[in-house]
């Protein structure tokens, strides 16, 4: 490896510091453990996040740690993911002059690559979930029917995921793949106590709920050919139940920021389920593809100990359709990808179920992708629209764009003179 490869890994490493930084305000972030991330910020970012079964030789498909035997031989890259997000708000809680909310954040860094002919290997920083939320709420004060204080809420911070994943190839049609995750994060929630009139502070009382503990992921995925013009993949992953630590910590300040209680809870679990998905990937002529996936968490069956209140836990389930055009020319008797276009659609049900409607998430995406030939650089390009909650039963509706840029670093390393397959 170069010394301008290896400048431009470590700005890829000096981008992710700031890694996972605070995003737009999402209302229903404050409950459970925020918002779950549901892109993978990746190549199959532009089909919906439609991957499950999807394999590639120079980028990294983390949907399912079993993809990395996919690499090419002697393989090395890093990928990194930036999100630009706007977000308008609707319904009767929304105030006409704060509907609206932009942020441009760091989503994904991940590193992999091939160890052996049918071993690849994989590390990286992604989202889990987010919290980010602030809204004010009039009260009567306690024994009066006339005097107001103003509730402030907010909120802020999120689980992030480090993980480790490894997949092996046998008999060429059959890959298996386990990613050991590490979730860490901490969840900040403050509620002040305002005058109606100022503003100014009376009171304030802040949790801070600390996170951590293992997190596993299992997958599988089938492929061959069918005949000679079509190739077929099916995949699926597991993640067992997992139960993370939560050290909470509750400080309450009076308006002269004098310090009244600073209490450390006793630590408790709260509890990430049972989860699945299974996908489908048809190729026609290594150039036409579609692809899709279904995956399903078991919230259902957990406990709803977790922070906020007035909401439920529910079974939530995403499905998606993706579809892909690659654009190949041939190389030395071998074809050489230039370029790609992508198009996906997907619905989802979340684990959150406020005012007797379960919060859905859907919409559209579409993304344009080039590679480079004469320098080892990739770059795409992925538009995203879609619709979160609703406007019944007096909830918020979010209609968001997000706009994110992939960038992928590939080359062969360790060749004694061999530069492509």
């Amino acid at each position: 490896m170069n010394i301008r490869s290896s400048i431009f890994i470590s700005c890829l490493l000096l981008s992710a510091a700031g890694a996972m930084a605070q995003g737009n305000f999402s209302p229903y972030s404050q409950m459970g453990i925020g918002d779950l991330e549901d892109n993978f910020y990746n190549r199959t970012s532009g089909m919906s996040n439609t991957g499950l079964a999807y394999r590639h030789n120079r980028y990294l498909i983390t949907n399912n740690p079993a993809s990395y035997s996919a690499l090419t031989d002697q393989y090395f890259t890093v990928e990194m993911g930036i999100r630009g997000s706007l977000i308008n708000y609707y319904g009767t809680p929304v105030d006409p002059a704060n509907k609206q909310s932009a942020d441009i954040t760091f989503r994904r860094l991940a590193m992999g690559m091939k160890l052996s002919k049918h071993w690849g290997s994989s590390i990286g920083l992604v989202p889990f979930s987010t919290q980010n939320y602030e809204y004010d709420v009039p009260y009567y004060l306690q024994g009066s029917t006339s005097e107001l204080a103003n509730h402030h809420y907010q909120g802020h911070g999120g689980v992030n995921k480090v993980f480790w994943g490894n997949s092996y190839e046998f008999f060429h049609h059959l890959s298996l793949g386990v990613e050991a995750g590490y979730l860490f994060g901490q969840l900040n929630q403050k509620d002040i106590i305002q005058s109606l009139g100022s503003l100014s502070t009376l009171a304030s009382t802040t949790n801070t709920v600390d996170l951590n503990n293992l997190y596993m992921t299992y997958g599988l995925q089938v492929y061959g050919k069918i005949g000679k013009k079509w190739e077929y993949s099916l995949g699926g992953t597991f993640n067992p139940r997992a139960d993370l630590l939560a050290a909470t910590t509750r400080v309450v300040l009076d308006n002269d920021s004098i310090q009244h209680n600073n209490q450390e809870q006793p630590q408790s679990y709260l509890s990430v389920p049972n989860a699945f998905g299974a996908g489908f990937s048809l190729t026609y002529n290594q150039k036409y593809s579609i692809l899709g996936d279904f995956r399903h968490q078991a919230w259902g069956a957990e406990t709803n100990n977790y922070p906020g209140k007035n909401y439920t836990v529910t079974d939530a389930n995403r499905g998606s359709l993706g579809f892909e055009i690659s654009r190949k020319k041939s190389f030395y008797n071998s074809k050489v990808e230039l370029s790609y276009f992508q198009a996906g659609a997907y619905y989802g049900e979340s684990y959150l179920q406020l005012n007797g409607q379960q919060i859905k998430d859907y919409g559209l995406t579409a993304a344009f992708g080039v590679n480079g030939l004469k320098n080892p650089l990739s770059y795409s390009v992925v538009f995203q629209y879609g619709i979160k909650g609703t406007q019944k039963n007096n909830l918020i509706e979010q209609r968001y764009f997000n706009l994110t840029f992939v960038v992928n670093y590939g080359t062969i390393w360790f060749t004694r003179g061999k530069k492509y397959d």
